[in-house]
């Protein structure tokens, strides 16, 4: 009971220098970006007589955002992302991603849908070539992975407070000259099967974003004084 009252006197008080030493000129001139995607699916072109489960697909990335006039914005920084086939062998790429955001809605607005285009430069292996035991015999996985990828894409900028917002993303992503091909021989009852993609990819992606500089308003402090409170009563 203590503590409850305690955390309650603390979030009045904090509310209370927020309200009166809170900035009200809340233009977003720049921005950092962070998060990942438990969605990276490929874009299957090929497979006999069944497809290879793509068991897991993973991103993540770290960009800084600049805002330009007319509600564009340029954004770049790394990423990280693995597709793994069959729980065998995966294709990773890591490296720079350069782009473009437009923007519609005035800032006022809670919500900021987007449009966006991506380069992603991939400074991992080019090539792979890897065997895994399969049945009598081994299953042979080939990767090459794009030195340069495409994506268009499409996003809202969710803001929880005037500087602090939750992103979504989804990118279509597109290797320039990529391929993967997987062969697992037969044995016995199985015919075997083939499987094949050309580096396209579904990225749908979360994260959060800081915009700078930083502000604060008062709507801000009532919002996370309400928060604070909901988690002491209930």
């Amino acid at each position: 009971m203590k503590r409850r009252r305690l955390l309650l006197l603390l979030s009045i008080v904090a509310v209370g220098w927020m309200t009166a030493f809170g900035q009200d000129d809340c233009r977003r001139r720049w921005a950092i970006n962070a998060g990942g995607s438990p969605f990276a699916q490929p874009v299957q072109t090929g497979s006999y007589p069944r497809a290879i489960v793509v068991t897991h697909g993973t991103e993540w990335f770290v960009t800084g955002e600049l805002a330009l006039p007319d509600k564009w914005a340029v954004e770049a920084g790394y990423f990280h992302t693995e597709i793994v086939y069959d729980n065998d062998a995966a294709r990773t790429m890591q490296g720079l991603r350069l782009g473009m955001k437009r923007y519609f809605l005035p800032d006022r607005f809670p919500v900021q849908p987007f449009l966006a285009a991506s380069a992603w430069g991939n400074f991992d292996e080019r090539v792979r070539r890897t065997t895994v035991p399969y049945l009598d015999s081994h299953a042979t996985y080939y990767f090459r992975n794009p030195r340069l990828s495409l994506s268009p894409g499409i996003g809202l900028d969710c803001y929880l407070f005037s500087s602090i917002a939750l992103t979504l993303r989804y990118d279509f992503v597109i290797g320039l000259g990529a391929r993967t091909a997987i062969d697992q021989p037969g044995g016995g009852i199985d015919m075997g099967s083939s499987y094949t993609d050309r580096g396209m990819y579904h990225d749908l992606s979360v994260g959060l974003k800081v915009n700078f500089p930083f502000c604060f308003r008062e709507g801000d402090a009532w919002t996370l004084f309400y928060m604070i409170l909901d988690n002491i009563l209930y």
